[in-house]
């Protein structure tokens, strides 16, 4: 079998992908490339020059297999299924499916208003940055209603009022809804908040000046007092904001950082000059070289409904950088750049960023030694068998039995994995059985991870005595050893049976001990299971509104002749709701896919009579 260096003659000059397999057949790496050949002989040419992590990948790399595509593009997005297919070692793999809040100003609406959104849409809507946190954005957003009266009320109360709302004699609103402003003034208003978060303040500035002095002028002096103070107010907010760029681009600085086992890639948000804030991303360091990770990075973190800046600064060139701003020009619909400057303001960026780089990795540290000594003083106190490094939490949720959910969270080494989160739906059991509930959710995901030999460290069941039981039944049935099982429940207060009042805080139930161990209220140890037990809560308890709220919409059209699964279907994917579905007209019903106006009819019928036809 001919070696991977004495393949690379035959490899196909076309752009493509490449995969990097062991003796064993299984995929190592994923790459791509307009030029397959002349990419993978690079990894094979110089050696002297590679690291060991590098070197260390390569020994491993038995085959090249080569698959061609007809365009860079199409080699892009096949690579990116390959990766979510194989998931090779050797790739960084962005965890990360969390969109970070921005600001929606809803240009299309005749009163435009401000909203936290998640996801960004194409349309005539502006979007502003994203922000580093959600209380970072609702701080900016207090801010920018407080200058600028933008109205608040969603669309349906705004549209139904006529008497403005306690904002209005707050001075908090400019009163739209009941005809307080006009459009022509509400517009100018929102053109002034507009240039504010586009950061043209020198214009706004002048801009607000220039209308003081016309209101002076015109001997209206409470307008124009107002003006003032609202010019001063924001004098104050500038001078706050320090400006790291001159020229207002919008643009992600990524700071790029590698110290011994781990990759640090932290973007810094660069809006209107100013830094937003930023986040931090580890990964383990493989052997692939800097310029490929950075390019995988971008190729995850960007995508179709997140934030996309004019400019992008890279510490260095990536591969195929023209196809890289290609498809973020695509994505964005307007042009973006990729820069990786050696000089200047722009050097300086980044040199910022990758300082913002190392101090997360400092900090990741020093929380993962924290933790680790947590999760060691969590094995000592509870009696465990292990460190629990793989925890997998349960919990049920039904109301008098109806649309009972179980819920399972997995924390990995102290932090929750939400990639490992599962839903249940109670299948077995009818009425309010809890125990029953708990046997068989933990039934269903322990026989599953026997087979597939994924059990966790510890096992945390919210409850007391007899959920504890009913987990050590499982155990028993599906033979499963060296498992931790607990179950933590509240303790009770004051006047309630079995009350300790020098122990007040959680009590943990242990199949092998039959005295309860308690934790007092202060104790860290308490946070850490008391976070755990309460995501898996959360997670229930959002399952099973998810599901309440089904059933409610199915009972109400399955009461409808005529209206069946697919029509129930086509009718919330088209409105939204079934609020809307009862307030539309029969016109409006007749757009709904596969609704006949016979069937509008019936519908329009059986929401305002409260009768089916």
């Amino acid at each position: 079998m001919d070696s991977p260096e004495e393949k690379i003659d035959c490899l196909p000059n076309n752009p493509g992908v490449y995969l990097f397999k062991d003796a064993q057949g299984t995929v190592l790496y994923v790459g791509k490339a307009g030029n397959i050949r002349r990419r993978a002989a690079s990894y094979f040419q110089r050696s002297e020059e590679k690291d060991a992590k590098t070197l260390a990948m390569l020994e491993k790399v038995a085959d090249i297999e080569t698959i061609v595509t007809h365009t860079e593009k199409e080699a892009l997005i096949l690579e990116n299924n390959l990766i979510k297919a194989h998931h090779p070692r050797y790739n960084i793999k962005l965890r990360d499916d969390k969109n970070y809040p921005c600001l929606r100003l809803s240009l299309e609406e005749e009163f435009p208003t401000l909203s936290i959104v998640r996801r960004i849409k194409k349309g005539p809507s502006l979007y502003f940055g994203p922000y580093p946190s959600a209380t970072s954005l609702k701080e900016a957003l207090r801010l920018i209603r407080r200058l600028f009266p933008i109205r608040t009320c969603r669309d349906a109360r705004f549209s139904n009022r006529i008497r403005p709302c306690i904002n209005y004699e707050m001075g908090r609103c400019s009163g739209p809804c009941s005809g307080k402003i006009d459009q022509v003034q509400y517009g100018e208003m929102i053109h002034q908040a507009r240039m504010f978060l586009e950061g043209s303040d020198k214009d706004l500035l002048e801009r607000l000046k220039r209308k003081m002095e016309k209101e002076s002028e015109d001997l209206h002096f409470e307008s124009a007092a107002k003006i003032r103070d609202q010019i001063e107010h924001i004098k104050k907010v500038i001078e706050k904001q320090k400006i790291v760029s001159r020229d207002f681009v919008d643009q992600d600085v990524i700071g790029f950082h590698r110290e011994d086992h781990t990759v640090v890639i932290h973007p810094l948000f660069v809006r209107a000059g100013k830094i937003l804030g930023g986040k931090g991303f580890a990964f383990p360091s493989t052997g692939i070289p800097d310029e490929e990770v950075l390019s995988s990075f971008l190729r995850q973190y960007y995508r179709e409904d997140r934030f996309i800046p004019e400019r992008i600064l890279i510490p260095k060139s990536i591969p195929e950088q023209g196809l890289a701003e290609e498809w973020l020009t695509e994505l964005k619909g307007k042009r973006v750049r990729i820069l990786a400057p050696r000089k200047g303001d722009k050097k300086a960026l980044l040199q910022m960023a990758r300082d913002n780089a190392e101090k997360f990795l400092i900090a990741k540290t020093d929380y993962e030694e924290e933790r680790g000594k947590l999760l060691g003083a969590l094995k000592e106190q509870l009696h465990l068998a292990k460190i629990p490094r793989r925890i997998e939490a349960f919990d049920i949720s039904n109301l008098q039995g109806g649309y009972a959910a179980g819920s399972m969270v997995f924390f990995e080494d102290g932090k929750p994995n939400k990639d490992r989160y599962r839903h249940f739906r109670i299948k077995t059991v009818e009425g309010a059985d809890d125990y029953g509930m708990m046997y068989e959710v933990l039934l269903r995901r322990y026989r599953k991870a026997v087979e597939k030999n994924d059990l966790p460290d510890l096992v945390l069941l919210d409850g007391g005595r007899g959920q504890l039981n009913v987990g050590q039944e499982v155990f028993k049935e599906l033979r499963i050893k060296g498992v931790d099982l607990l179950s933590l429940a509240k303790a009770r207060r004051a006047g309630d049976r079995r009350f300790h009042p020098e122990k007040p805080g959680e009590k943990v139930f242990h199949p092998q001990y039959k005295e309860l161990i308690f934790f007092g209220e202060q104790s860290p140890l308490l946070r850490f299971l008391d976070q755990i037990r309460d995501e898996a809560h959360r997670f229930a308890i959002a399952y099973h509104k998810k599901l309440r709220k089904k059933g409610m919409i199915r009972s109400a059209l399955g009461e409808i002749r005529g209206i069946g699964r697919d029509r129930e279907k086509a009718l919330l994917n088209h409105f939204g709701s079934l609020e809307r579905i009862k307030k539309a007209n029969v016109e409006e019903l007749t757009q709904a896919p596969k609704i006949t106006p016979s069937l509008a009819g019936k519908l329009y019928a059986f929401f305002h009579s409260g009768q089916a036809p």
